[in-house]
This record gives C-alpha cells, structure tokens and sequence, in this order.
C-alpha cells in the first residue's frame, strides 16, 4: 500500500495561506520569533536604548562648550540690533545671495497684505484669493565669502515676534550677529560694505518710506520712484524747489554751515487743497535725491514725549514729513474743534518747534509739513529758520491739465523725453489698435485742455477722470467737456468719489 504523500508547510507558507489568517497563527508566530531571541542581546539592546538619551545631552554640552571657547578665542563677531536698517540690508544680501542657492525646507507662510489694505474695510471684505508670502527660516548659516568663513545667526523667537506685525516683510526685524573665523573684524566689516552697497543698488529704483509701529521706526512700504512730472504745479517753482533741495545736500553747504556754527536743517511747507498732490511730491521729491521717507501723521501722536522720541530715532539724512500740520492747536481750540468732528492731537505748538529746532533736535534731515488750511497755523511756526520755503500746490491749470493728459497715454515710455525724431514711432492706445502718430496726439492733448477751467479742478480729480479712458485717447478728448460740465453742475458725486479713491495723492 502506497504511504501517502505529505508536504512540509513552514510558517512563510503559512502566512501566504488564506486559511491561515487567524489569532491563533499570529499567536503561534509571534511565540516563534520570541523563542528565538536571545534575552541576553535583547538586554543589551534596551541598555542601549536606555542610554543614548544621556549621551545626547553630553555631545550637545560638549559641543556647545567647545564651540563657546572656539568662538571666544577664534571667532570675530559683529551683532545688528533688529529693525535696524542696516540689519535689514544684511538679511536681504544673506537671503539673496546665499539662502536662495541651498535646499531651504522650513517657511513660514501667510496672507499677503498690501499696502493700505489694514485700513480699507472695503478691501477686506472682498472675496478674492489673496497671494501667499513664503518667508524663509535660517536660525544659522555658514559661507564663504572673500576667502572668509563668515556665520550669520538670527534667533527665531525674533522672527516669531515680528511676525505680530502685519507689515512686516521678513527682513531685518530680529536681531543678526555676524562671526568670522579669524581675530580680526575687518572681513566683517567689508561684508557689511558689500550689503550696503548692494541695498544701495536695489533702493536706486525704489523709495522706503518708514511708520512708526510699537515705538520703533519700521518699514512702511517701499515704493517705485515717482517722476517729478508726474506732480503738476507750477514749473519755476518746481524747479527753484529743486535747486534749493540740492544745494542744501551738497557737501560743501554742510561744511559752511557748520563753519558759521549755524544749525544745518531745512524745512518746507507744502500747502494747498486736499488732492493737490502734497503727499506724491515728498515721495517723488525723497525718489529724486535717494533718500528715505520717514512719515508722521501729527493726529495719530499722542504726547510731546512720543514725537520727541520719533525725531530722536530718525536718521540725519534723510526727509521727514509731518503731515496734516494744522492738527496741532491749543487747549483752547482743541475744545472748539473737537465738536466739529475735527482730527486734533495731544501734542502741543511748544512740544513741535522743540523737536523741529531745539537745543537737542537732531540735525541733517529734510523737514516737509503739509496742511490743508495755512491761515490756521501760528506765525511762530512758519517763520524763517523753521519753514525756509512755502510751495502753493493748488488746482490744476490748462498747461498742466494738457501735460497730464500727454503723460497718461503714453505710459510705456518716457514720451515727454523723447527726442521729436521718435516720438512719431510711438505707437498709443495699443490694446484698442489704435496708432497716433505725435502731431495728432499733441491735438488732442490740446483740444482736451482747452475744457479745462482755471484753477478749477484738483490733480487727483483729473486723475480719475482719466482712469476711465486710459486705452482711448480720442475718446479721453471728446468725454471731457460732458464731465466738466457735471462737475460744476454738482449733479454728479464723481467728484468725491474720485478724491477718495485717489486720496494717497494729497
């Protein structure tokens, strides 16, 4: 009789089995392993385990003991406390220059906010997707520059608290300290050089306008430069506005100045009707001569004390512009004006001629104060010495309403600066096909000026006109007069619109 024929099945086949899958096999499997572990090498395992712990607490102390002793007696180092510009200018050349190039995989992302967006309710309720900011974190890097070892640190509990801030960018709001391999703080020096040399590249084509935010000066926003034709007012007054801007930064003015121990500082005064263009010539005036603009909202001061501290910590060169100067009043007139409604501050007449020319006011800067209603600021303000020179930017004229209406259709290149010989190949109102030879727009420009009144209109006025017709200049031209018309007729409320909509051109 023929024994029958078995098959071995080892736990493999098995597990591979359908029929198999059940809590006894598992039980059966895992009692298989167990047996064949050895508690001796299990025990050492768990020792292991156990320990390294203990031995990572003592690599971290003994690295950080022997990086503390290596940087105490062969590292230089240089630290830049937060929101300091030239912290700011470090961080951008680190991040350009060096982060941008390696495996960055730790961000920090959220909305991104424009300029103004804070404050315009309208804004904030609009259901558009926003842009999304990815801001790098680097707690610290090495590189190599110049032949140097350089290590730059920034601690991210800074990062984290600037972050609180809404406008800020994720530049230059924690403090850096930048270590070199050597005894020596030179090569730091020169790296610091470099990035101001840089930011100076990059700010060439940009004004940053700085606010005051949790008693320190930050970033704003930084805008492109404005041309100054973009700002209409009379023309022999713009340019003795820029003679006397220049001649006052020139080297050798500040030399006599201090020769003859008289204060180096000037001041201005841009008065005129709201919509003027008050605000847009500070920054297209801080565009022109490269520098800063430090802006201060006299109603939003509390106390003498805060503007004090805000002109203590303004750099010496750079323009400061106090806007809505007529705020300021006394007791007295607070209390009048507080029951029309009136914006007024805390701060007082003797608390800002302190701060514009006191014993201890810094020196250097560019002073520019708007108002909207001169006859209401006191004589001892506006004497020589604190106001050297008083610019009228009034309603616009038909000179300057034909300028504006050249710049406005043709917004792609500098067409007023052209020489005759190519304005005729410049082709307007592109994006309608339609192609104006330069005899033809000059006509228009004409035509559209002549239904300008005198003195009538503000630029900012104008501007919205324009925005309506920007791809059109023929029909700019022929829309005009019917918009006049409404406009004194006060049947339309164009006109408040459009001074609200344009309100940053004051």
């Amino acid at each position: 009789m023929a024994r029958p024929f078995h098959v071995g099945v080892t736990a493999s086949h098995r597990f591979l089995d359908p029929s198999m899958h059940g809590l006894d096999f598992l039980r059966e499997l895992i009692g298989h392993w167990v047996s064949g572990l050895d508690i001796t090498r299990l025990g050492s395992l768990a020792a292991c385990v156990g320990a390294a712990p203990a031995a990572w607490r003592f690599l971290r102390t003994a690295w950080h003991e022997t990086y503390g002793w290596v940087r105490q007696f062969f590292i230089s180092s240089v630290t830049i406390p937060g929101h300091d510009p030239l912290n700011r200018h470090v961080t951008n050349w680190v991040v350009t220059n060096v982060i941008q190039f390696r495996s960055i995989r730790s961000f920090t992302a959220r909305t991104q906010v424009q300029a103004g967006a804070a404050t315009d309710r309208a804004a904030l309720l609009k259901k558009t997707r926003r842009d999304i900011q990815y801001l790098p974190h680097f707690e610290s890097t090495w590189f190599w520059h110049e032949g140097n070892l350089f290590l730059i640190r920034r601690p991210l509990d800074g990062f984290k608290a600037s972050m609180a801030n809404s406008a800020y960018d994720g530049v230059g709001g924690e403090e850096l300290t930048i270590g070199c391999l050597g005894r020596s703080t030179e090569p730091i020096k020169r790296l610091i050089q470099t990035c101001q040399e840089y930011a100076d590249k990059q700010a060439q084509y940009f004004v940053l306008i700085y606010s005051r935010y949790r008693m320190s000066w930050q970033p704003k926003s930084r805008k492109p430069i404005r041309r100054l034709e973009t700002v209409h007012f009379d023309d022999k007054l713009k340019q003795e506005l820029l003679a006397d801007i220049r001649k006052y930064l020139d080297p050798n003015t500040k030399r006599l100045y201090n020769l003859r121990s008289m204060p180096y500082r000037r001041g201005y005064l841009f008065y005129g009707p709201p919509g003027t263009g008050k605000s847009s010539l500070s920054t297209a005036l801080a565009g022109e001569f490269g520098l800063d603009l430090y802006e201060v909202k006299i109603p939003s001061v509390a106390t003498d004390q805060d503007l004090e501290q805000m002109f203590q910590e303004v750099p010496p060169q750079c323009i400061v512009l106090l806007e809505d100067i007529d705020a300021i009043w006394t007791k007295r007139e607070s209390t009048n004006h507080e029951r029309h409604g009136e914006a007024i501050t805390n701060c007082t007449l003797s608390g800002l001629l302190n701060v514009l020319d006191g014993v201890g006011s810094p020196e250097g800067r560019i002073v520019i104060m708007t108002t909207n209603k001169l006859s209401r600021l006191d004589s001892a303000l506006v004497r020589p010495g604190r106001v050297d020179m008083k610019i009228l930017l009034g309603n616009i004229s038909r000179k300057s309403a034909e300028q504006m209406f050249l710049r406005m259709f043709a917004p792609d290149v500098d067409y007023l600066a052209l020489p005759s010989s190519k304005k005729d190949t410049v082709k307007i109102g592109e994006s309608q096909h339609v192609q104006m030879d330069h005899e033809r727009l000059l006509r228009l420009a004409s035509e559209f000026s002549t239904q300008i009144p005198e003195d009538t209109f503000t630029p900012s006025q104008l501007q919205g006109f324009f925005q309506l017709h920007l791809d059109n200049p023929t029909e700019a031209a022929l829309s005009i007069s019917a918009w006049v018309e409404r406009q004194l007729s006060g049947l339309s409320s164009d006109d408040e619109i459009e001074i609200v909509g344009n309100g940053h051109a004051r």
